[in-house]
Order: C-alpha cells, then sequence, then structure tokens
C-alpha cells in the first residue's frame, strides 16, 4: 500500500509504501522527520505530529499492485 501525507507547513507529499497503518505511521513519521530537518530547520517538532499523521494520511494501492 503507498500512504502520503502532506507536509503541513508547505504541502510536499512524503510517500511511503507500507505493509500496513502501522508501519505507514512510522515511515511517515521518519521520513517526515527528514524532510522537517532539510525544509523546515527553524520549525520545532510538533507533539502532535503522530496523531496528525494518523488522521490526515492518505492510503491508496500502488500501481504495482494492479499489473
Amino acid at each position: 500500500m503507498k500512504y502520503t501525507f502532506k507536509c503541513p507547513a508547505c504541502g510536499h507529499p512524503v510517500e511511503v509504501e507500507a505493509m500496513d497503518d502501522e508501519e505507514a505511521v512510522n515511515m511517515l513519521m521518519d521520513e517526515g522527520g527528514k524532510h522537517m530537518k532539510e525544509v523546515h530547520p527553524e520549525m520545532q517538532p510538533d507533539p502532535e505530529m503522530e496523531a496528525m499523521v494518523r488522521k490526515d494520511m492518505v492510503k491508496s494501492e500502488g500501481m504495482e499492485d494492479n499489473q
């Protein structure tokens, strides 16, 4: 499954491939953290970020699943 979460600061889509929602949340948090350090180093980490990721991530079938 493909999971996407848009950065709340700039709208950049962070995408990961995961087997389930839990794995996706962990992966999105890791990738989102890298994005924040690279693109928004001045921003403080949001303590509600994990809840935001869980609520706002979008799950979709990857193209390779449909072939």
